[in-house]
């Protein structure tokens, strides 16, 4: 009973095998995952899979920082008639990241403020991608919703303190495959975990992208959501059921699943 809340299943990279991909992610114990849609065409993409595959697959729609550039009144019309679909349960990724995005940081900003501010017209939970970035979004998000706001931390990379930070902003924390490597540098993920409990938790793959360790190196799928959990179970003294269980209880509430 895992619930993958972050993939891409909508990629080429699933171009070949994605019936196949999608039934080893049901036999490695995924009860549902939610496909992340990037711009319209990602949330179209996204919300035709849910379609193929209902009360298995879930949509969102948003505007990622690297995507922010492209943020503007159409987009948003068009996000506004992706969410009025029921299979739509969330809006993002979007945030802001000061590593790698190729739109400058105004733009970032800007685009999350006015996604943010969707969130609040429509009821949605969000979906933030914060990469060194989180001073930032706490900022903006308490810029328009100064008592918080609902969504998941998504793919987070930080220590204790932003991922209690997170909780205090109404999220709940997603962890992916990184919190399995063996760098040291994975050694804050996990320690925030240890200060969390499942009902602050959710879990994720971010596929294709950072497969866990026992699967390094290759692409990522839904199914290997299971070696994320496994961790948690490691970390919290607890049996990976419960784990799955517990975090899957946490994912639909937020969704309202």
């Amino acid at each position: 009973m895992l619930f993958d809340t972050h993939c891409h299943i909508n990629f080429d990279d699933y171009a070949a095998d994605r019936d196949a991909m999608l039934a080893r992610a049901r036999e490695m114990g995924v009860s549902q995952l939610v496909c992340i849609g990037m711009l319209p065409p990602g949330g179209r993409e996204a919300l035709a899979l849910a379609r193929a595959n209902p009360g298995f697959v879930y949509a969102s729609v948003g505007c990622h920082p690297y995507d922010a550039v492209h943020y503007n009144a159409q987009v948003e019309a068009e996000f506004r008639a992706l969410l009025r679909e029921p299979e739509v349960v969330l809006l993002g990724e979007m945030g802001l990241d000061t590593v790698k995005s190729p739109s400058p940081l105004p733009a970032q900003e800007a685009a999350f403020e006015q996604q943010l501010q969707l969130a609040g017209e429509t009821g949605k939970p969000v979906c933030i991608h914060s990469r060194e970035a989180f001073a930032i979004c706490e900022r903006v998000i308490r810029r328009v919703h100064p008592r918080g706001w609902k969504g998941f931390a998504h793919c987070f990379s930080d220590g204790p303190q932003e991922a209690l930070a997170w909780k205090e902003l109404g999220f709940k924390v997603s962890f992916a495959g990184q919190i399995t490597f063996k760098n040291k540098s994975c050694d804050p993920i996990r320690a925030a975990a240890a200060a969390l409990t499942p009902e602050d938790v959710v879990i994720e793959t971010d596929a294709p992208f950072l497969a866990p360790q026992a699967r390094r190196g290759r692409r990522n799928e839904p199914g290997f959501v299971r070696h994320t959990a496994e961790k948690l179970a490691e970390i919290w003294g607890l049996g990976v059921e419960e784990v799955a269980r517990r975090t899957t209880a946490t994912a639909r509430a937020v969704l309202g699943l």
